[in-house]
């Protein structure tokens, strides 16, 4: 079933903006929609005839979001259960990868930033012996002659 695309766009142009609607509507719990198929698309502006049936159809788009939501789940899951438990072996390696898919596939909310300070200057000091600090103050001279 081919739905009409009033933003005329495709694969190969801008992504419709009712992609991003959607998805908002369908995954985030504060929505009214949450979790309703329909409705979200609906709300996104879809034809009632696709929204019938968008998760039958199930656009590329549409699957890679919900399979990474699931990822995202399983992860936060992981997270509360390793808060609560001790941890074994079996668990470290469990929570490096709920550490992985979250930092990777939830950026905005599990990314690790960090800072970098320097001393404003990326001279480094070499300690040279006072006959090799008299060529280089020659040479130096002998540079601002030429």
């Amino acid at each position: 079933m081919a739905e009409t695309n009033p933003n005329k766009v495709n694969q190969y142009t801008d992504p419709d903006p009712r992609q991003a609607e959607f998805l908002k509507n369908y995954l985030d719990t504060e929505s009214d929609t949450f979790s309703n198929a329909y409705q979200s698309a609906i709300k996104a502006q879809y034809s009632e005839d696709y929204a019938s049936n968008i998760m039958n159809v199930l656009p590329k788009w549409l699957g890679e979001n919900i399979g990474s939501q699931e990822l995202i789940k399983k992860a936060e899951k992981n997270i509360n259960k390793f808060l609560d438990e001790n941890y074994t072996l079996d668990d470290k390696i469990k929570a490096d990868i709920t550490k992985f898919v979250l930092e990777r596939l939830n950026k905005a909310k599990y990314s690790t930033k960090s800072e970098i300070e320097h001393s404003g200057s990326i001279e480094q000091e070499i300690k040279v012996d006072e006959a090799t600090k008299s060529i280089i103050s020659d040479y130096i001279q002998w540079r601002k002659k030429v």
